[in-house]
C-alpha cells in the first residue's frame, strides 16, 4: 500500500485519502467551519475503544442490527454513496462498504490516521453538525454513537437531513435513559442519554420521516441497570472508565447471539420492546 501523508488541519476539513467525487467533491466545497473541537474522550477509554470494537460481543451484535436494518431498509444494493459520521475507529466502515461507496468522518484526526487503510472512499475530518458536503449528496447515513456526543444534537440531524437525498435512509444509535448515566458515560464526553420519543421528536423536527424508534440491548438491561444501582448505592470508585466489559469466553457468544435474536425482533417484526440499553431508529427523507 502506498504511503499516505496526513496533514492535520485546524481551520478547514481535511481530506485524508481522496479518491472518486466524494473525495474530490469534498475538497471543492470547502464548506466554512469552527476550527475543529478536540474530542475530549480520556485516552484510557479511547484506548480500550480500538482494541474493543473488532472482536467484543457488544460490537459484534450491534453490527448484526446494523446490517439487518441495512438488509431490511435498503435491500438493493445499486452503486451508492454512504457516509458514516463520527465513524472513530472504523468499527462499521467495512458492514457499509457493501452498500456502497463510504466516506468517513470524525472530529479526531488521530483516530482517522489509525484507520487510513481501511476500505473507504475517504475519510474527512469534520464536526458531524458541520459537514462539508454538497446537499444531497447520500443514499445511507450513519450516525451510529454520535448524537449524544453533541450540545446541539438538534443541528446534528438537521445537517444530516441537508446531505440526504431523498429516499436516503439514515440509521441511528444512541444511548437511553439518564438514570442508567455511569462512569462510562463522563468518559466517553456524553452530554445525555434519551427517551425513545425524544429521539423520534429530534428526528421528525428536523424533517425526516421516522420508519421505527425501538430500545435495544433489552436482554441485557437487568444487568446493567442492577451494576448501575450497586455503583451508585455503594459508591464504588470510578477504577474503570471503559465499563463495557472484558471477553467473556463462551458467555460472550451468548451475548452475541442474544443480540442477533434482538436485530431480528426489532428489523422483522412489529414486536416493540419496553425498555433497552440503546436507542436504535430509522428515518428517511421522503422529499
Amino acid at each position: 500500500m502506498a504511503h499516505r501523508t496526513l496533514i492535520r488541519c485546524e481551520q478547514q476539513p481535511i481530506l485524508l485519502k481522496k479518491s472518486g467525487p466524494i473525495g474530490s467533491a469534498a475538497a471543492r466545497n470547502r464548506w466554512p467551519i469552527n476550527p475543529p473541537l478536540r474530542f475530549e474522550m480520556q485516552e484510557h477509554a479511547y484506548e480500550a475503544m480500538q482494541n474493543l470494537q473488532e472482536h467484543h460481543w457488544w460490537w459484534r451484535g450491534m453490527r448484526h442490527l446494523y446490517r439487518a436494518a441495512l438488509v431490511r431498509y435498503v435491500p438493493d444494493r445499486p452503486a451508492r454513496r454512504v457516509i458514516d459520521v463520527g465513524c472513530g475507529f472504523g468499527a462499521n466502515l467495512s458492514l457499509l462498504s457493501t452498500w456502497g461507496d463510504v466516506v468517513g468522518v470524525d472530529v479526531e484526526f488521530e483516530a482517522l490516521q489509525a484507520i487510513q487503510h481501511r476500505p473507504t472512499l475517504g475519510l474527512v475530518q469534520a464536526q458531524a453538525d458541520a459537514l462539508p458536503f454538497r446537499a444531497e449528496s447520500f443514499d445511507v447515513i450513519a450516525l451510529l454513537g454520535v448524537i449524544e456526543h453533541l450540545d446541539h444534537d438538534d443541528q446534528l440531524l438537521c445537517e444530516t437531513y441537508r446531505i440526504a437525498r431523498p429516499g436516503a435512509i439514515q440509521i441511528l444509535l444512541t444511548s437511553a435513559f439518564m438514570f442508567l448515566w455511569s462512569h462510562h458515560d463522563e468518559a466517553n464526553n456524553h452530554r445525555r442519554r434519551y427517551r425513545a420519543k425524544q429521539i423520534h421528536a429530534l428526528q421528525k423536527s428536523a424533517g425526516w420521516h421516522v420508519i421505527a424508534t425501538r430500545y435495544v440491548n433489552t436482554a441485557i438491561f437487568p444487568a446493567v441497570f442492577l451494576v448501575r444501582l450497586i455503583q451508585r448505592r455503594m459508591r464504588l470508585p470510578d477504577n474503570a472508565a471503559y465499563d463495557m466489559g472484558p471477553n467473556l469466553g463462551p458467555l460472550s457468544r451468548i451475548l452475541e447471539w442474544l443480540l442477533k435474536m434482538e436485530a431480528w425482533i426489532v428489523t422483522r417484526t412489529r414486536i416493540t420492546l419496553p425498555f433497552g440499553v440503546d436507542i436504535f431508529s430509522i428515518g428517511r427523507r421522503d422529499d
